[in-house]
């Protein structure tokens, strides 16, 4: 891969050169996030948990992943802040800037389980435009420009085989699968997922989500509780190339880089159409 030239930074966005192969930025964007997995993989033993001011847990393994994947940012995209759920205080949202979650699952980590992932996304203004999500115990990578795709790692972040382009499928005459969150369920997820008369409802943890929507594996995701930014923002490019769409409760495509509201995001539905996830709004209402 060859570097971004320099000095452009800070060009307008109608004219940012570095936009002109968003599934090239993609590509950067997948590297980043499976070395930033294996480093997690390489952590998996790791215990050390501190609870955070916002009462969500870190331990060396999230700061493990931050390091590798900031490293292998400031060498692939030179020239862009990155905003950090480990430094969010440090780094502030540019015109161009990207989202980092090093590790989205944290919980999962701890309990051993294998849906938590590494999640990378470039905003430009205030809405993704590349996303990348490794997830590295189960040796699987989603990432996303224009077009979407997927494309299998070992537990070191190698690539296994060449990358295949990905879409959502049509939903099941039987009706959807769920995704809920493992250790984040709430009331309005379980109300929807009932009216819409969801056919299996698969627990799951992180950003994973999001990419098996993408996949073609699943067709809707819907949660009520609180979310953060770099939670989201790489799945919300992912399943979108894919043709899916994600949608806050208000029918809005959610909006990136808001600072004045700590980066959290309100309620949302991710799904595999339009059409699912405004019958999931209708139903959330």
């Amino acid at each position: 891969m060859t570097a971004f030239p320099p000095g452009t930074q800070d060009d307008g966005l109608s004219t940012e050169p570095r936009l002109a192969d968003r599934d090239d930025l993609a590509r950067r964007l997948a590297e980043a996030a499976r070395l930033a997995g294996a480093a997690l993989l390489a952590k998996r033993a790791a215990r050390d948990v501190t609870i955070k001011a916002d009462g969500s847990p870190v331990c060396s393994a999230d700061m493990a992943a931050d390091h590798t994947a900031k490293k292998a940012l400031a060498r692939l995209m030179p020239g862009i802040p990155v905003v950090s759920e480990e430094s969010v205080a440090d780094v502030a949202p540019a015109a161009l800037f990207i989202l980092l979650d090093p590790l989205d699952g944290t919980r999962e980590f701890l309990a051993g389980g294998d849906s938590y992932c590494v999640a990378i996304a470039l905003i430009q203004g205030d809405r993704p435009v590349a996303g990348a999500i490794a997830a590295p115990a189960t040796g699987r990578l989603w990432f996303a420009g224009v077009e979407a795709f997927a494309q299998q790692t070992s537990p070191d972040g190698a690539l296994l085989g060449p990358a295949r382009q990905i879409t959502v499928r049509r939903m099941p005459d039987e009706g959807p699968t769920t995704l809920v969150s493992r250790f984040h369920g709430d009331a309005l997820s379980d109300g929807v997922a009932h009216a819409l008369h969801s056919a299996n409802s698969r627990p799951m943890s992180s950003a994973v989500k999001f990419g098996l929507i993408a996949a073609g594996e699943a067709d809707l995701h819907i949660r009520g509780g609180q979310t953060m930014e770099w939670d989201i923002a790489a799945g919300d490019c992912i399943l979108c190339a894919a043709g899916g769409v994600v949608l806050t409760l208000d029918g809005q495509v959610p909006r990136y880089g808001r600072v004045e509201r700590g980066y959290r995001n309100p309620p949302f539905v991710a799904a595999s159409s339009e059409a699912l996830a405004r019958r999931a709004l209708a139903a959330a209402a």
